[in-house]
């Protein structure tokens, strides 16, 4: 699970988050940031929606907290 947490990290955040530090980020844009977060989380754990499984559950399955807002906003 370590090895597949680093390309997510690297590069696919690196890319969600590309030139933050122009962004106002408004409400909405935190949301979705919250959404695409899971959605990798969800994509590399192969749960699919018809699974029913919470976002707490699904971040306690990859041992990790939700961190994509947190980043966003210490870079701006």
């Amino acid at each position: 699970m370590c090895l597949e947490k680093k390309p997510v990290k690297c590069n696919i955040w690196s890319i969600a988050v590309c030139d933050v530090e122009t962004w106002t980020v408004r409400k909405v844009d935190q949301k979705y940031l919250e959404n695409v977060e899971m959605w990798y989380w969800k994509m590399i754990e192969n749960i699919i929606w018809t699974d029913r499984v919470r976002n707490e559950e699904v971040l306690r399955r990859v041992k990790e907290e939700r961190n994509i807002v947190h980043t966003v906003n210490r870079r701006n």
